[in-house]
C-alpha cells in the first residue's frame, strides 16, 4: 500500500522561484506528488493518506552537504575526539585515559584537536605527547586533517627519523637543532595515518548508524561524499579501504549520496560507475559525480598556498601537495572522459592557479555545462571571482570555516587579504553558483551553523554578509545544480524526491543572531521519516 503524506499549518518554503510559497505539499512513496492549496493537495492525494501539521514551523527542502567525507567521518565515532579541549594537559589526560586498554603496538589516535582553541594557541609536540605516552605509540590528528603529531614511540612505529625525506607536498618538521618535533604536515601525515589497522566490521556499522542519524537530526537529506579508490594518496589516505567500506555501510547510511573519488587514474572512475555505489536512474541515491583531488594546504595549518608569506608566520607561504602539471594532466584526463572536476584550493595563489588551469582545459576541449567545481575556494580576488564567472566554475564552500576561524584570520593573513576571504557576497554579486557544504568532520555539518555563518559571519569583514534567502540557496537549489540533480532535489516540487526538512521557524522571519537557534524538528528521505525531535527537548 502507498505511504501517503499531506503537509500543512506551517509555512512552506519551496525554494522555486515560479511557485516559492505554497499552502500544502503532497508526497507518495518517495516522491512529490501535489503542491498548492491544502484543498488542491488533498483532492490528489485522495483518502488515507497521513496528515502531519507543521503547527506553525516550516517546512523546506531537505539540506544537502556539498563536501562530507562519510568514511572518515566514521572515525570520530570510534576514535577519542578533541575538540572541546582547551588546553595541552587536557589532551594528555584524555590519551591517557584512552591508551589504558591498547597493547603497545596499537596507535592511540585523538582527533580533531585545534591548537587555537588552548589557552596558549601553539601546536603540541612529540615531546608534549611523550609525557603523557612515552611506552606506546600516539598520534593527534588536526581539525582539518592536513597536520598529525605524533609522539616518539609513534615516529619509531612509522619508521620515520631525521633521514626520512619528506613525500611531495608534506613537511617533516624539525626544530633549530635538527630534532623531529614529531609534527608532520599534509602529505607526510600519510606516513603515520596509513599504518593504522581499520577498525572491525561491527565497529564501522555502529558507527555509521550514529553518523548518518546524527546527519539526519541536522536536516541532512544527502551528501556530496569525498571518498578514495587509490590505495595510497589523497588526504585521509585510507590504504584502500575506503571504497569496501562504503560498500559495507551503504544499506545503513540513510541520505543521498553523490561521490566525489579521489583516484590518480581517472579512467578507474569507469570501474566503479555502477552498482552497489552508482545507480544508473536519475533519481538513483547513489552516484558517482567525478573526480576530486587536493592542490594545496589550510590556512590553520600554515600550509595554504599564497601570494606573500604569512603575517604571523612570515618564513611561510604555504606550498602545493601535488605538482601542478601532474594534477593538469589528471584533471585533463578525467575533463575529456566527461567527468566533474572538484579541486581543493584554499589559498590566493592555489586559487589563482586552478583558474588557470581550468582556463586552459576548456580551451583546449571545450564542454558545455561541465559544472567544474573549486572545493573550499577559500580566498579569491577579484580577478579570480571574475574568471570563474567567465568559465562557469562552481563555489563549494564551507560557511562553517568561519565559526571556526574568524578569530584568529586577521592574526595570521592580515587585515588587508581578509577582505578576500570567503567572498560570498561578491561571488553571488558575480553570478557564480555557490554551493555549502561542512568538510565533516572537518566542521561541524549543522547547516543551521553554515546559515549563521552566512548571515551574519560572527562580524568577520560584515560587508561580505549575505541575506537568509540567499544563504538557504547554498544547501538546497544551488546544491542541487552542483551535483547535476536539479531535476530530483533541491526544491519542493512536483515530481521531485520527497527529501524534507521541518524547522521551528520560519527562517525568513528569524533575527540574524538568532539564526543558530534554529531546530530541526523532523527530517524525510525519499518520503520516510528518518528523524523526529522529542516533544520536550
Amino acid at each position: 500500500m502507498a505511504s501517503k503524506k499531506l503537509f500543512h499549518g506551517g509555512t512552506i518554503l519551496t525554494m522555486n522561484d515560479d511557485l516559492p510559497r505554497v499552502e500544502a505539499v503532497g508526497t507518495i512513496d518517495e516522491k512529490i506528488v501535489a503542491v498548492g492549496t491544502l484543498e488542491q493537495v488533498k483532492k490528489i492525494l485522495g483518502e488515507d493518506h497521513e496528515l502531519i501539521n507543521l503547527n506553525g514551523g516550516s517546512l523546506l527542502p531537505g539540506f544537502i552537504d556539498c563536501h562530507v567525507h562519510p568514511v572518515g567521518s566514521l572515525f570520530y565515532y570510534i576514535y577519542p575526539e578533541l575538540s572541546e579541549v582547551k588546553s595541552i594537559e587536557e589532551v594528555k589526560e584524555i590519551l591517557k585515559k584512552h591508551a589504558k586498554d591498547k597493547n603497545n603496538e596499537d596507535l592511540i589516535l585523538g582527533l580533531n584537536f585545534n591548537e587555537q582553541n588552548f589557552d596558549e594557541s601553539k601546536l603540541p609536540t612529540r615531546w608534549d605527547l611523550d609525557d603523557a605516552i612515552p611506552e606506546k605509540p600516539c598520534a593527534i590528528l588536526r581539525t582539518d586533517g592536513h597536520l598529525i603529531v605524533a609522539n616518539s614511540k609513534a615516529l619509531e612505529w612509522a619508521g620515520i627519523t631525521t633521514e626520512t625525506i619528506p613525500p611531495e607536498g608534506g613537511e617533516i618538521q624539525k626544530d633549530d637543532t635538527g630534532n623531529l618535533t614529531g609534527i608532520l604536515t599534509e602529505n607526510a601525515t600519510n606516513l603515520i595515518m596509513n599504518k593504522l589497522t581499520p577498525p572491525d566490521a561491527d565497529t564501522i556499522n555502529e558507527a555509521t548508524l550514529k553518523f548518518s542519524q546524527d546527519l539526519a537530526k541536522k536536516g541532512i537529506t544527502s551528501i556530496h561524499g569525498v571518498i578514495e579508490l587509490d590505495t595510497k594518496g589523497g588526504v585521509e589516505n585510507l590504504g584502500g579501504v575506503s571504497i569496501p567500506i562504503m560498500k559495507l555501510i551503504k544499506s545503513q547510511f540513510l541520505q543521498n549520496c553523490y561521490f566525489l573519488v579521489y583516484t590518480q587514474t581517472p579512467k578507474k572512475l569507469k570501474r566503479i560507475k555502477k552498482p552497489p555505489l552508482h545507480e544508473d536512474m536519475e533519481d538513483g541515491k547513489y552516484k558517482i559525480g567525478g573526480l576530486k583531488s587536493w592542490f594545496d594546504g589550510t590556512f590553520g595549518s600554515s600550509s595554504a598556498l599564497m601570494f606573500e608569506n604569512f603575517a604571523d608566520q612570515p618564513e611561510k607561504n604555504g606550498f602545493l601537495v601535488i605538482n601542478e602539471n601532474v594534477l593538469y594532466e589528471r584533471m585533463k584526463a578525467a575533463h575529456e572522459l566527461g567527468y566533474q572536476i572538484a579541486i581543493h584550493a584554499i589559498g590566493d595563489k592555489a586559487n589563482r592557479m586552478i583558474v588557470n588551469m581550468y582556463e586552459k582545459i576548456l580551451n583546449e576541449s571545450p564542454r558545455p555545462d561541465h559544472r567544474h567545481r573549486i572545493e573550499h575556494a577559500s580566498m579569491l580576488t577579484e580577478d579570480v571571482i571574475n574568471d570563474m564567472k567567465k568559465l562557469g566554475l562552481i563555489a563549494s564552500c564551507q560557511p562553517s570555516f568561519l565559526n571556526s576561524e574568524y578569530t584568529w584570520l586577521e592574526k595570521r593573513l592580515g587585515k588587508q587579504r581578509c577582505k578576500h576571504v570567503y567572498p560570498y557576497k561578491s561571488l553571488i554579486s558575480a553570478g557564480v553558483l555557490v554551493a555549502a557544504g561542512s568538510d565533516c568532520p572537518v566542521e561541524d555539518p549543522n547547516p543551521i551553523l553554515g546559515l549563521h555563518a552566512l548571515v551574519t559571519r560572527n562580524g568577520f569583514i560584515p560587508e561580505e554578509c549575505i541575506p537568509i534567502e540567499e544563504a538557504l540557496k547554498f544547501y538546497t537549489v544551488n546544491a542541487a545544480m552542483a551535483s547535476f540533480q536539479e531535476h530530483v532535489r533541491g526544491s519542493i516540487e512536483i515530481g521531485k524526491m520527497a527529501d524534507l526538512v521541518i524547522l521551528d521557524k520560519n527562517p525568513l522571519k528569524v533575527p540574524p543572531n538568532e539564526i543558530k537557534n534554529l531546530r530541526v524538528l523532523s527530517t524525510f528521505i525519499r518520503g520516510k521519516r528518518v528523524y523526529k525531535a522529542d516533544a520536550d527537548s
